[in-house]
């Protein structure tokens, strides 16, 4: 009769340490989300610290950018208008895919971020701490 009480003991420490690690998953996921990834004082872009006087406030840009992603970004706007006066030679078909695709990240993370299960996780996070 020992050996089942132990077997029953062991099964529940299991399951607590299964909860355990799936709590400190989800508070790992958390902070690599939101932690930084919103920050305004960091460039979404390159990552860079912004300093205040550096961000344009007439700037329509979605996320804070440093001036040289800004001045990049601002370029691929043009670009993606059609005008071609100020675009640099570096500036070319590839680049702007890796700006339309970082762009496209960038929704999908917003996106993610205003989900039902995302709020679900949050909600479970703030009863966790």
């Amino acid at each position: 009769m020992a050996e089942i009480i132990e077997l029953e003991r062991r099964r529940q420490l299991s399951k607590a340490e299964e909860e355990e690690q799936l709590r400190e998953e989800k508070l790992q996921l958390l902070r690599r989300i939101l932690h930084c990834s919103r920050c305004s004082l960091k460039c979404a872009r390159c990552g860079t610290h912004i300093e205040e006087d550096e961000t344009r406030p007439e700037s329509r840009s979605p996320y804070p950018f440093c001036a040289g992603c800004q001045e990049e970004y601002d370029a691929y706007l043009s670009r993606r208008r059609g005008d071609q006066s100020e675009i640099r030679y570096w500036q070319n078909e590839a680049w702007t895919e890796v700006w339309r695709t970082w762009l496209r990240h960038q929704r999908a993370l917003d996106k993610y971020r205003t989900s039902s299960e995302f709020i679900t996780l949050l909600n479970e996070f703030e009863r966790l701490s």
